[in-house]
């Protein structure tokens, strides 16, 4: 007759696999599925604001010459946006800190800004500098000299996140 010895750490080793292969039958009898609706909510976006930038204005027009316009705009939206556009608001005149004779006569236009790729971060604040896009023609009056000229536009953008 033979006799087999099996020592007890083999013995403690095979007890512990049957042990986890009979867990894990066990579990997986438990395990389940299932379908059904899941949500999300989408925000809403707030619109882009303007503020005065003056201060940072560079002195660059004379009759017959471009130049730049600053513009400062806050985006208090939870997302980056990028702006892809500036144009001037149609109804509202260019105007001027020089008053009724620079205003009647400033002689100032603006070439709107198109395609565009100004990005601002999400809840911040920055200024833009468009180069060429402001032009003074020799209709200028004289009273117009040292003036800052008030342009108003528009921005458009889009989420950039």
């Amino acid at each position: 007759m033979l006799t087999i010895t099996i020592s007890r750490k083999l013995l403690l080793v095979l007890a512990v696999v049957v042990a986890g292969v009979a867990a894990a039958v066990g579990t997986a009898a438990w395990i389940t599925s299932g379908s059904g609706l899941g949500y999300a909510k989408a925000t809403s976006s707030s619109a882009l604001s303007l503020s005065d930038a003056s201060a940072t204005a560079t002195a660059d027009l004379y009759p017959g010459a471009t130049g730049a316009i600053k513009v400062k705009v806050t985006n208090p939206n939870s997302f980056p946006v990028r702006i892809t556009s500036v144009v001037k608001q149609a109804t509202v005149a260019i105007g001027s800190d020089k008053g009724a004779a620079c205003n009647a006569a400033t002689g100032v236009s603006f070439a709107d800004q198109i395609g565009l790729a100004l990005d601002i971060a999400a809840g911040a604040t920055t200024s833009f500098t468009l180069a060429g896009a402001v032009s003074m023609s020799n209709a200028s009056d004289n009273s117009c000299q040292g003036a800052t000229f008030t342009i108003p536009v528009e921005v458009t953008g889009a989420s950039n996140a």
